[in-house]
């Protein structure tokens, strides 16, 4: 800091209230807690006399943990609708509040006068699903404004998700700021069409960027692995319930333990937020963590616990390898130059992970939660860790020339946090994926060609489309568009596809397809690379994930067309991008067809294709044929492609056929049912082109549901109505057929046991058998009987006669020794007797006796 900084900082500003989505220990959240950490160490550096005051949702915690003063939130997070939240608002921004004593809350407190500012840090982004940070931020900034207080934005996300009221609010407060910070391009676009001046604007990186760089300390926890040796980072908030039983789980899992077999990177999860189910987080990310280390069967997981914010940066930049659905993880990662992969769910998230992927050139490393479910994450990794040592070499030098921008942007800052007044220069912008100057060992996916490239190299008409252009346009069913590249760029986007079916470049999301030059139908199928690479293909797929093209479809003329079609409410998806070649002397011959039917297996047909020259397209190269007004006929066939040769007859003559002759670089709009061909390429150099489908981005894949990715306007989240229908109703059929099967179960245990019965039952029928059987071959039951009869008279009187025998011999006195062993021998006998005619009787009859001979036993003992 210069003299003059110095003495000025002495008197300026006194206070700055520093407010972010800082919490406590029940919900912690890395991320935001690391641009909230990150932006107090620039204050202190920058501003080393100026006191600092949180606002936080637990002071206390927050005091303790970064030693400052912290003070509570205004309360708009307490607020259970929209109406308790505006009725705050006007409360806190009411005049007759202006001196406000006992009452007024402490964050309006901390903001006294104009030598206090107000520093907003990113975390709980302005966006719609979000609006207590809205409303609070808003009310400061108005709070700040009264008092003539400078107002600074720092590393903001903007929406996408905003209703008209947010979006009203969030204009309001951006033209409060002295200094606006946006970390992504498409934020920065956002807030220049929400009227900021450029002058007060900054596309920056994260703030936390540069927290991971820090040496380590003894405060470091010991990790309970090897660090030295390979290992990757892996950080996944709660994708799908982590208790439950959600194929994503055993996807994920399953390819992560694949990828730790190829790589030998020990795989360490890194959480980065507490679960809080009061702030409805019912599970946090140890949650998914356990979850998916359960479901690796061979591969052991290292689970750590949530750790302070610059633990959390220094550990990840010691990794080897970044996979995260996190969006910090990725920063953390790229400031440290390791090879980072990012997984996103919605808008939202995939507008951060991209826009901070992008500063790096890299934006393309990421996908979509879809992907993972479809089982391609693994490639996506495994082609990441195959070029790493170039990845790192790049990054690297992608680093210096970000750490060179960052300077430049805090020097600028340093000015605004001293005295509270914006820089007399402009606010100088990252430069976002641009290759540094001295060459470097770039990885295949990132050359030359794939720099951005200025927003001038993309022509933009005066006139966009006119009303004489669509009624052109729905007569013909194409339409000549005019110069859309300047050579600058046309070069860039030739070289870039050549260097993708050489090998050069390596891009795990595109596809593409060799031209044998054969018949149509004998084409080979799409593949990731070519075994050698090669000129000769016919096309390159996916390339809505290759940075330098998706800064070709993001032109202001393709988004006119598309309101145009769908409506300007309507957000717009890709269905596919692709470079389409007729390689020098030679190419396929494509047949008489339309773009559309049940071929493409989507629940509705997309209508525009927008198709770019790359090179000369006329009739000696191959350009393209049509059949002028041939659109309005719909598609000939519900399966659509190519038609049928009764098709060609009837609709396709000579005399209606039109070239589509087109200069490089200018563009042509095409309806999809438009009949249309190409021939093959007689000339000595090829003839490539880009062409892109779009579609309403509600459009989804009739097999899996899935839908495709959104590059114009947001789609929200909430499925449509009849999407939701069916969801009710298979959960409706899902319920029916458990209580069937629970049904069925209970029948089939009821008869098992029915079953046992009958077994049994049989059984003992089968043994009465037995028995007469045994009765009728020993010479007939009734004599048996009539002999057995005998004996037991005879037994009784046997007994009788022994009985008054025992009694005589009792009342005189036991009659000796002898008299006793007699009887005693007669028992005997009469016991063997009674045995006999238990064996050849049944019990029934012998019991009686057995009773008898045991009570004679017990007198005779006495």
């Amino acid at each position: 800091m210069t003299e003059q900084a110095s003495a000025t900082a002495a008197t300026g500003m006194r206070r700055w209230l520093v407010v972010g989505d800082i919490g406590g220990a029940a919900q912690f959240h890395v991320g935001d807690e690391a641009m909230f950490a990150a932006n107090l160490q620039l204050l202190q550096r920058l501003c080393p006399q100026a006191q600092r005051v949180a606002v936080s949702r637990d002071p206390a915690f927050t005091a303790a943990t970064y030693g400052i003063a912290a003070v509570p939130r205004l309360g708009f997070a307490d607020c259970a609708n929209e109406a308790e939240r505006e009725a705050l608002l006007a409360q806190l921004c009411a005049p007759s509040h202006a001196h406000w004593t006992q009452r007024r809350p402490a964050a309006m407190e901390a903001l006294r006068d104009a030598h206090d500012g107000l520093l907003i840090s990113g975390g709980g982004n302005l966006r719609s699903i979000w609006p207590a940070f809205l409303y609070e931020r808003l009310a400061l900034a108005r709070q700040a404004q009264r008092l003539g207080a400078p107002v600074a934005i720092l590393g903001q996300t903007l929406g996408p998700e905003l209703t008209d009221r947010h979006r009203a609010m969030l204009a309001e407060l951006l033209a409060m700021a002295t200094w606006v910070g946006m970390r992504e391009q498409r934020s920065y676009q956002l807030a220049l069409a929400l009227g900021v001046d450029a002058s007060r604007l900054s596309l920056q990186l994260d703030d936390a960027h540069g927290l991971g760089q820090q040496p380590s300390r003894e405060s470091y926890l010991p990790m309970p692995f090897a660090m030295d040796q390979p290992w990757m980072a892996l950080s996944f908030h709660p994708l799908c319930d982590p208790n439950g039983s959600d194929p994503l789980l055993d996807s994920l899992a399953q390819q992560l333990e694949q990828v730790a077999q190829l790589t030998g990177c020990a795989p360490v999860f890194i959480p980065h937020a507490r679960a809080d189910g009061a702030h409805g987080a019912p599970w946090s990310d140890a949650d998914m963590g356990r979850a998916v280390a359960a479901r690796m069967r061979h591969t052991p997981v290292v689970l750590l616990p949530v750790m302070l914010p610059e633990q959390v940066a220094w550990l990840t930049a010691q990794a080897h390898l970044v996979v995260s659905s996190r969006y910090h993880p990725l920063v953390f990662g790229l400031a440290a130059a390791k090879p980072c992969l990012g997984i996103w769910s919605d808008h939202y998230t995939r507008t951060k992970m991209q826009g901070a992927l992008a500063h790096h050139g890299s934006a393309h490393a990421a996908c979509g939660v879809q992907e993972v479910r479809e089982g391609r994450l693994s490639r996506r990794i495994a082609a990441l860790w195959q070029g790493r040592q170039a990845w790192q070499a790049y990054l690297a030098a992608q680093g210096r020339m970000l750490v060179d921008d960052e300077a430049r942007r805090q020097q600028a800052l340093a000015t605004l946090l001293i005295t509270g007044q914006m820089p007399e220069v402009p606010i100088s912008a990252i430069q976002a994926g641009q290759a540094p100057a001295a060459a470097v060992d770039k990885p295949a996916s990132e050359t030359p060609s794939s720099r951005l490239l200025s927003p001038n190299a993309f022509r933009r008409r005066s006139s966009m489309v006119t009303e004489a252009d669509w009624q052109q346009f729905a007569q013909d069913g194409y339409l000549h568009l005019g110069q859309v590249l300047a050579p600058e760029a046309l070069e860039a986007l030739r070289q870039r596809a050549d260097a993708l079916a050489l090998g050069e470049v390596y891009n795990p999301a595109v596809q593409m397809q060799l031209d044998t030059g054969g018949a149509y139908e004998e084409l080979p199928g799409a593949v990731e690379r070519f075994e050698e690479g090669t000129l000769r293909y016919r096309k390159i797929q996916g390339l809505e994930h290759d940075p330098l093209y998706a800064q070709l479809i993001d032109q202001p003329v393709f988004k006119t067309i598309c309101a145009g079609m769908y409506g300007a409410h309507a957000a717009v998806s890709i269905f596919r991008a692709m470079v389409m070649n007729k390689p020098a002397g030679h190419g396929t011959l494509l047949p008489w067809h339309q773009d559309g039917g049940a071929v493409w297996q989507l629940d509705r047909d997309p209508l525009v294709t927008i198709w770019v020259a790359l090179d000369d397209a006329n009739t000696a190269n191959g350009c393209m044929d049509a059949i002028r007004g041939s659109h309005r006929l719909g598609l000939l066939s519900t399966q659509g492609s190519t038609l049928t040769e009764d098709a060609v007859r009837a609709h396709c003559p000579p005399e209606l056929t039109v070239p589509l002759e087109v200069k490089a670089g200018h563009a042509l709009l095409m309806h999809n049912w438009l009949i249309h061909r190409s021939g093959l390429n007689t000339s000595p150099t090829p003839r490539r082109a880009f062409t892109m489908c779009c579609m309403d981005a509600r459009t989804r894949n009739l097999l899996t549901g899935a839908q495709f990715p959104v590059v114009y306007g947001s789609q929200p989240s909430v499925p449509d109505a009849y999407v939701q229908q069916l969801q009710a109703d298979l959960a409706a059929q899902t319920e029916r057929f458990g209580n069937a099967e629970r049904y069925a179960q209970d029948l089939l245990a009821t008869n098992d046991k029915r079953q046992a019965m009958i077994d049994e039952a049989t059984q003992y029928a089968r043994s009465l058998e037995a028995e007469l059987a045994r009765w009728q071959q020993g010479g007939g039951a009734a004599q048996e009987g009539r002999r057995a009869g005998s004996a037991v008279v005879q037994m009784r009187q046997e007994i009788l006669d022994l009985n008054n025998a025992l009694k005589t011999a009792y009342e005189q006195g036991g009659g000796g020794g002898q008299e006793v062993a007699r009887l005693r021998q007669q028992v005997a006998d009469l016991n063997a007797s009674i045995e006999a005619l238990h064996q050849s009787a049944s019990w029934r009859i012998t019991a009686p006796l057995r009773r008898l001979y045991e009570r004679l036993i017990l007198r005779s003992e006495r």
